[in-house]
């Protein structure tokens, strides 16, 4: 019976995170802080509900998405889409050991700025 060699595992030589995943750490948190901005400009972009009481007041409200506000918000949904996948794309060059995992987060953030991006295109 012949022996097989294993081969040597390899020296593991990192010290904790390096520049780059802290980039990328900060990276995901720049984008989500963004989205959460972006939804707060659509809370104030949207259109105002129109209650009983407030038709009972005669009491006219904005019936439309205000212009300003949306330009905003698509701008600053184009940032989200833009920081997710630039942080996808050096992840994607950086996994390369079993110990290195792929940033979720970043793919449900991509996801769903681009959801909001498709839905305020059919709506407007």
């Amino acid at each position: 019976m012949t022996e097989q060699k294993r081969p040597l595992p390899t020296k593991n030589r990192r010290r904790g995170p390096d520049w780059l995943l802290q980039s990328l750490n900060w990276l995901s948190v720049a984008g989500w802080v963004v989205f959460v901005i972006a939804m707060g400009f659509s809370h104030l972009a949207k259109p105002e509900v129109q209650y009983g009481f407030l038709q009972y007041l005669d009491i006219q409200v904005r019936d439309y998405w205000d212009p300003t506000l949306t330009a905003r918000l698509i701008y600053l949904l184009w940032w989200c889409c833009g920081i997710s996948l630039l942080s996808l794309l050096l992840n994607r060059f950086r996994l390369k050991r079993a110990d290195d995992h792929l940033r979720y987060n970043l793919v449900v953030l991509l996801l769903m700025s681009s959801a909001v991006l498709l839905y305020l295109a059919v709506i407007l």
